[in-house]
């Protein structure tokens, strides 16, 4: 895969998490909470806060399709005994998402999680970690690449083509819990995006052109069937703002 385009200036932001990821506030008295909940001091309203460990999936709206599988696992966790497992193959049909919608007003969130991938899909595909939508567009992504492990941002620009960017030089380990979080602001021509991986910040820029002024919803695994792949998903935790 190679970069299409350079997505404006990588400057890092003024912001209370810029640079890694920090635990320690107390989550929104309206979130989707299922104890015992993770947290973090990302800004914004606390939309969703799991760790699965009640065995439900606390808000998240899971979709299948084919031999693919969104389930509860005990085999994986981050913490406690459980965590969310996607498994596709690369069988006509298959598909797992979950994803948790946002109000008509938001403009900016925050999606932070555990991720364990062991199972990777064929070379050239890739499987997700988040992927935030403004209406039916998904409009900014972050996956690990199946031919080399790497970890990869992915923007649709307001033509409709992809923009790449390649977040690390050397692959992202199967087998192994990673923590992820992004953050997207929409905002047209000036829109922000950040990207960390294991509390490293690894993308910062607020030059990133989107055809979008509001999210709609962040997703967990891919919307299309074939994209093979088996992940583990634990501490979940995603905010909103609307500004």
């Amino acid at each position: 895969m190679r970069t299409l385009k350079a997505l404006g200036s990588a400057g890092t932001l003024g912001l209370l998490v810029a640079g890694s990821l920090v635990f320690g506030s107390a989550q929104a008295a309206t979130a989707a909470i299922c104890e015992p909940s993770p947290s973090n001091t990302f800004p914004g309203s606390t939309v969703l806060d799991t760790s699965f460990e009640s065995g439900s999936y606390c808000g998240l709206v899971t979709k299948v399709g084919g031999n693919g599988t969104v389930s509860i696992s005990t085999t994986q966790k981050h913490t406690g005994t459980k965590s969310t497992k996607l498994h596709v193959t690369d069988t006509s049909g298959s598909m797992a998402n979950q994803a948790m919608p946002f109000t008509s007003t938001t403009k900016t969130a925050y999606a932070d999680g555990w991720f364990n991938i062991t199972a990777a899909g064929v070379a050239g595909n890739n499987v997700p970690y988040f992927r935030f939508f403004s209406g039916s567009t998904r409009i900014a992504d972050v996956y690990r690449y199946n031919s080399n492990g790497q970890m990869w941002l992915r923007v649709t620009s307001p033509s409709g083509s992809f923009v790449y960017t390649k977040l690390t030089a050397g692959s992202v380990s199967m087998n192994a819990w990673h923590r992820v979080g992004m953050r997207v602001t929409t905002n047209g021509t000036k829109s922000t995006i950040q990207v960390w991986l294991d509390n490293s910040l690894k993308y910062s820029s607020s030059a990133v052109n989107i055809n979008a002024t509001t999210l709609s919803k962040v997703q967990l695994g891919a919307e299309h069937s074939r994209q093979k792949g088996d992940e583990y998903i634990d501490d979940v935790i995603i905010k909103r703002s609307s500004s």
